[in-house]
């Protein structure tokens, strides 16, 4: 009988003392989707707003081909991007979400040189799904500072990821 009180008196101190644990571990804060829209991201760094990742890869500057019509003074500008859909239902992309920003101008990436391949199409993402491609503008030789903006509503333009080429 004794045995079996020391017993129970050892579960119910085991069962009530619980446990603490002390964790260094960090975890980093989450981003606000307001401020993704605020910020400037570099190449190679990733934006997430709403469960939708973008990263550009690289830009480069390509000289047009025999066959590419370009305007005189201009050159392409290509930019390789990632998307990838980590929220819960499928998501729509389009070329025509991006814009090229130069000196608060946006022009549409809409250009096919003959020397890129791989060009970005529309689709749809599933859950956990990812894509990347390219896409290509024409820009001014010598043009300051160009950005790529990707637009994340379709009813309010001014809401866009920003990635600066340099």
């Amino acid at each position: 009988m004794k045995k079996g009180i020391y017993t129970s008196l050892l579960l119910a101190t085991l069962s009530f003392g619980g446990v603490t644990v002390i964790s260094n571990h960090t975890q980093p804060a989450p981003v606000e989707a307001k401020s993704v829209l605020k910020k400037t991201f570099k190449v190679g760094k990733t934006a997430t707003y709403k469960g939708v990742s973008l990263k550009v890869n690289s830009f480069q500057y390509v000289e047009p081909g025999e066959y590419d019509s370009v305007d005189e003074g201009k050159h392409f500008i290509v930019a390789n991007v990632t998307i990838k859909n980590k929220s819960r239902k499928s998501y729509d992309y389009n070329p025509y979400d991006f814009k090229l920003n130069v000196n608060g101008n946006n022009t549409d990436l809409d250009a096919y040189p003959d020397a890129v391949d791989n060009l970005l199409e529309a689709g749809t993402l599933d859950k956990g799904g990812s894509v990347t491609g390219n896409l290509a503008g024409e820009i001014k030789i010598g043009a300051p500072n160009p950005k790529l903006k990707m637009s994340v509503s379709y009813l309010d333009n001014s809401k866009n990821i920003t990635f600066a080429s340099k």
